[in-house]
């Protein structure tokens, strides 16, 4: 392989592919990027068995061929690189580099070693609104479970329904909701990993340019997403996703219209004196005040007044700090619905003029 690239375009290459790297695997082939360059250009792959990204690098081939380098290592001496020309040579089973006045050489791997990536499908990708979906996916992300468990719940269910679609994500203590009716070519109901589809979020993010994305059925049945220049391919969970729609409270006995960013900046101070009492935060709602507290007697206690416009009774009810914080961090409305029925029923948290969203969170028990 004798290649040149751009330094900008190699390390944004081999950063994205270093996200999904799991430093964890007992396998050292999984700690390399693979390098694959022929008449088409040079890609460059990272898997973890679970998701694999392709990136297609622009880049001028003079010899085809292929390795695979440490990605780590890799990453850093590009990072180190002036702006310039990058020139990569395969010799010896190793990587060269150099690039004005810099060179090293890192030892490789065969590129039989790296696990097979399937070929790409000769149809074309459906194509979908890449803003709608990265919303979509912001809004219930969080919420999906990462201990293996219970594996279907470290995925988010996306369902195509009549007017659109509907994600949803659970940990089986918390519950985020969103339907987006400008999506609606999306296919079969399917439940997929929520890690894979958060570096879907962050390559989404990353480009600014075109506004749509691909996605695709791959003949091993792993989904595709492309977005520009860049392919992530993982594979829909198996199993039954639990019947979420049973928990989502149908009534309510009090709600509160609340300043999102007032509530933010409560629930984070009442964290802070949460960590050593089982992170609980409790609301207590009265006389058109949320008052948000927290105690633990070798730490201190907090308590927060929020104004709210209150409908209906007043009342008690605790949460888990982290839940509640995670939730404010990913909600981008300036204010919010909280609606509850007592203190031992889900409390669900949505947006003022869309019905679009619901996020729910289970309750603590505590002691009056």
């Amino acid at each position: 392989m004798n290649i040149q690239i751009l330094q900008e375009n190699l390390l944004k290459a081999l950063t994205r592919c270093g996200r999904i790297i799991s430093q964890k695997s007992p396998l050292p082939i999984m700690q390399h990027v693979l390098f694959r360059a022929d008449e088409e250009g040079l890609q460059i792959i990272a898997t973890n068995t679970e998701t694999t990204e392709l990136v297609h690098a622009g880049a001028k081939v003079e010899k085809p061929g292929g390795i695979c380098v440490v990605a780590r290592t890799l990453t850093e001496y590009v990072a180190s690189l002036p702006q310039e020309t990058v020139h990569l040579v395969v010799k010896d089973a190793s990587l060269h580099i150099s690039s004005a006045g810099f060179s090293a050489t890192i030892p490789g791997m065969s590129t039989s070693e790296f696990p097979p990536v399937a070929a790409q499908t000769t149809q074309k990708p459906t194509t979908i609104a890449r803003g709608a979906m990265l919303l979509a996916l912001e809004s219930v992300l969080f919420a999906a479970a990462t201990d293996e468990g219970r594996p279907i719940l470290t995925g988010v269910n996306i369902q195509q329904t009549e007017d659109g679609a509907l994600f949803a994500a659970t940990d089986g203590y918390r519950l985020s909701v969103k339907r987006e009716p400008g999506l609606r070519a999306l296919g079969a109901s399917m439940v997929v990993p929520a890690r894979a589809l958060g570096e879907v979020v962050k390559v989404g993010t990353e480009e600014k340019e075109d506004g749509s994305m691909g996605l695709s059925t791959l003949p091993d049945g792993q989904l595709a997403f492309v977005i520009v220049d860049t392919e992530i391919r993982t594979r829909t969970l198996d199993g039954e996703y639990p019947n979420f729609e049973k928990i989502i409270p149908k009534t309510h006995t009090t709600r509160l219209l609340l300043d999102t960013e007032k509530l933010r900046r409560a629930v984070k101070s009442a964290a802070i004196f949460a960590r050593d009492n089982a992170n609980i935060v409790r609301f207590h709602i009265e006389n058109q005040t949320l008052t948000v507290s927290s105690n633990t007697p070798q730490v201190g206690e907090n308590h927060v007044d929020v104004e709210a416009k209150i409908d209906g009774e007043g009342g008690d009810v605790a949460f888990n700090s982290r839940f509640l914080v995670e939730f404010l961090a990913n909600y981008k409305e300036e204010e919010l619905l909280f609606e509850m029925t007592g203190s031992l029923n889900p409390g669900a948290f949505k947006p003022v003029k869309d019905d679009s969203y619901t996020h729910i969170i289970m309750p603590v028990r505590v002691q009056s």
